[in-house]
């Protein structure tokens, strides 16, 4: 039986070449095109299918934050031109990345993967990777899984990572380690600080608790702290 998927993208030319290799293919079914996440969210939210194929560099929507809310349903294979799209994906744990133009060898060893997962042949369970980021410290690349992250500190050039167990002391600036990490669970709070939204116990309006750790809240960041808290 044939693996169904859905496709969101804008691109003409590159959604025409997924309808030929899915029309050619006995392993997939596309079972519909869509150039809106809202009009396939609704879709999503009245029917499923195995996995989705999306480029999320879609006009005036969020194309990570509906793979990050997602991917947990299904596998996720991104398309898409911009090659640093591939370290965000791989981050936050999609199935597969594959850069535009796409070659239809580099698709099909995809499809080959997915179909012989067994957990979507048989057990239908989802088995994602392990979510985390890699980085340098103390001349080791370490992983670090997003879960076991309190919240991330500016030191100059460097970032200080607390885990309940371990600092990790890295030369990276903030911009680039928040690029790293999905935009659902970490948010940065102050100029110095990212915190993980699912270790927040209380705040207020400057102060966010953790349970080792009292971070600040700028005040030009508290509306959208309270948006993304309340949707956890």
């Amino acid at each position: 039986m044939p693996l169904s998927f859905i496709l969101i993208d804008e691109n003409e030319t590159s959604c025409a070449q997924l309808v030929k290799l899915a029309t050619e293919s006995t392993q997939i079914e596309l079972v519909h095109v869509f150039s809106s996440i809202k009009e396939a969210t609704k879709f999503l939210h009245e029917a499923t299918v195995d996995f989705l194929i999306i480029d999320p560099n879609l006009s005036n929507q969020l194309g990570f934050s509906f793979i990050e809310k997602h991917q947990a349903k299904q596998p996720i294979i991104i398309l898409s031109p911009r090659t640093k799209d591939a370290i965000k994906a791989y981050s936050i744990g999609v199935f597969d990345f594959i850069l535009k133009p796409m070659e239809p060898f580099r698709f099909q060893k995809t499809i080959e993967r997915l179909a012989n997962q067994n957990y979507l042949l048989e057990k239908k369970e989802i088995i994602l990777p392990a979510r985390y980021i890699e980085v340098r410290c103390d001349l080791m690349t370490e992983r670090i899984e997003h879960e076991k992250i309190d919240f991330i500190e500016a030191m100059g050039d460097y970032v200080k990572i607390a885990t309940p167990k371990r600092k990790y002391v890295v030369l990276m600036s903030m911009k680039k380690i928040l690029e790293l990490l999905p935009a659902s669970t970490f948010f940065r709070s102050h100029k110095s600080y990212i915190i993980n939204l699912q270790k927040v116990k209380n705040y207020t309006s400057n102060e966010i608790n953790l349970k080792n750790k009292t971070i600040p809240l700028s005040r030009f960041r508290t509306k959208a702290f309270k948006e993304l808290i309340l949707s956890i």
